[in-house]
């Protein structure tokens, strides 16, 4: 049984793999590197609005959405500036969030939050990914150069939408 957007039963370790096989940051991921991923993932499920890591906190986790949607939240205080708190995103199935703490490392720059009927969410520990790459450097050269075109998506979709948004 397939890790299924609407169910509610513990998946297995070969269900988790089969759902990060529809993530686009594992496209190309041989099965054993997505069982080892599903080996050291957690379910965690959330009820609505529950604040699933806190903007400027320390952890490192990365996530995909498997059942809701999960929010991207900026508050402009937790930095020092003024002004209300912002929704920048609204994430939904087999999307991922936490992606650049395995990049750098940093703290969130933003909070995440169940959405308003709540998430589930498959949760993999930055340890666990970057232990990967370093025993298996063909894992590491798929994750990264998925993550590299995820990223420059988004840099290409934000200056296009800068660029709209002024004419």
């Amino acid at each position: 049984m397939a890790l299924q957007p609407d169910s509610s039963e513990q998946p297995t370790p070969a269900d988790i793999a089969q759902r990060l096989a529809d993530v686009p940051l594992f496209e190309q991921m041989r099965p054993d590197d997505l069982a080892f991923l599903a080996d050291h993932a957690q379910i965690q499920q959330l009820e609505p609005a529950v604040v699933l890591s806190a903007q400027q906190s320390s952890e490192n986790d990365l996530y995909v959405v498997v059942r809701g949607h999960l929010e991207v939240w900026l508050d402009p205080s937790s930095l020092g500036a003024e002004g209300p708190e912002r929704k920048l995103a609204t994430l939904f199935a087999d999307e991922i969030a936490g992606e650049l703490a395995l990049v750098d490392g940093g703290v969130r720059s933003a909070r995440l939050q169940a959405g308003d009927a709540g998430v589930r969410v498959i949760c993999i520990s930055q340890a666990a990914i970057l232990n990967r790459c370093e025993q298996d450097p063909i894992f590491g050269y798929r994750l990264m150069r998925n993550l590299a075109a995820m990223l420059a998506l988004r840099a290409r979709l934000t200056a296009l939408s800068a660029q709209t948004t002024i004419a």
